[in-house]
């Protein structure tokens, strides 16, 4: 793929994706706008494994929740060591809690269908509406809400039979 085509795609989607991570960072816009950077960066340098098997919004809207999902993780360790520092070390017994289930729910989300895990990410995580999920994985509404009812038993069920979670 040429630097043209890639320009194009940068132009044509930009504010699709801006206004997807808009939602996810709640309104924060200078949060949004650095990372909807990040996620034509990383775009860019993965452009080459686009084998275009989903539309190209989907793809993008994909690199940036995993970019959202990076920014939470190290906010979230930056936030911890800071109550760390302040609790005299009191939250670590809790942060360690939290990261083992944060983990276990990772580990529980791979072993779903991608479409699945995705429908719960965008649910469970972000609130949206069934509507916008549909139209970020190209597929509809009913079949969004039928795929996060499923995976939301089904997640329930190995959290529970493989980690011993009664959620």
């Amino acid at each position: 793929m040429t630097d043209h085509t890639f320009d194009e795609i940068y132009r044509k989607h930009f504010l699709y994706v801006r206004r997807f991570l808009l939602r996810l960072c709640k309104g924060n816009e200078h949060t949004a706008d650095d990372l909807t950077q990040e996620t034509f960066f990383q775009a860019y340098v993965s452009i080459h494994r686009f084998e275009g098997n989903c539309r190209v919004e989907t793809w993008l809207c994909s690199i940036a929740q995993n970019v959202f999902f990076s920014f939470l993780r190290e906010e979230k360790k930056q936030t911890c060591m800071e109550g760390v520092q302040r609790s005299g070390g009191h939250a670590v017994y809790a942060m360690q809690e939290a990261q083992s289930l944060a983990q276990d729910v990772a580990a529980a989300l791979k072993r779903l269908p991608r479409q699945t895990a995705a429908v719960l990410s965008y649910r469970l995580f972000h609130d949206m509406p069934y509507a916008e999920i549909s139209g970020f994985l190209g597929i509809s509404e009913n079949s969004a809400k039928v795929m996060f009812h499923r995976g939301r038993v089904k997640l329930k069920e190995i959290l529970k039979k493989e980690y011993g979670y009664e959620i």
